[in-house]
């Protein structure tokens, strides 16, 4: 292997670790945050039924006229009263080359006393199914960041609201790129 093959490989390795010391200092604040949404199946189609985590926005699953999609995943009520999460490539069929996998991992910790994501484990661009109370690590694309790390968000289901097939989730993301804390405020990893 050359000297500068060697220098990537080296950067490359480094910027996926820990250290962060190729990364820049977190400049996005974890902000935790509760919201409510609807079931994709069986609600009018005004009301949201998924969430954007890397800006933080409720919306009703679309393919745009750009080729994109507004969410990054989507909920919905299993007929025992459970949550389907769908992350996007199991909602659109066939997704647009530029549509990035989501990772999920069900995690035995609580929401509150979970403040790191794992750095594996997660189950890419397939359906899980939760209760209430139960704890989801999320590896999300992180669209702006250089070296592809991904951004990482937890999300815990409140409560359901069954007749009006409405879902109160808890959550919080964390959009530095490749820091994992899962914690309010600056991460410092």
């Amino acid at each position: 292997m050359s000297f500068p093959a060697l220098i990537v490989t080296a950067v490359a390795l480094a910027a996926c670790g820990d250290s962060n010391s190729l990364l820049n200092a977190a400049s996005s604040e974890n902000t935790a945050r509760n919201y409510s949404v609807y079931a994709l199946t069986g609600t009018p189609s005004a009301l949201p039924a998924a969430y954007k985590f890397t800006s933080e926005l409720l919306a009703r699953p679309q393919l745009l006229s750009n080729g994109g999609v507004n969410f990054d995943l989507a909920f919905d009520l299993t007929s025992d009263n459970k949550v389907k999460l769908l992350p996007v490539r199991a909602v659109v069929p066939l997704p647009p080359a530029g549509v990035s996998s989501v990772g999920m991992l069900k995690s035995a910790s609580a929401y509150s006393a979970l403040e790191r994501a794992p750095d594996r484990g997660y189950t890419v661009d397939s359906t899980l199914i939760v209760g209430i109370g139960e704890t989801v690590v999320l590896q999300l694309p992180g669209s702006g960041c250089i070296y592809g790390e991904p951004y990482y968000a937890k999300l815990v289901v409140d409560s359901i609201i069954a007749a009006q097939r409405r879902i109160v989730v808890g959550s919080l993301v964390n959009r530095n790129c490749g820091f994992r804390a899962l914690t309010v405020g600056i991460p410092k990893n």
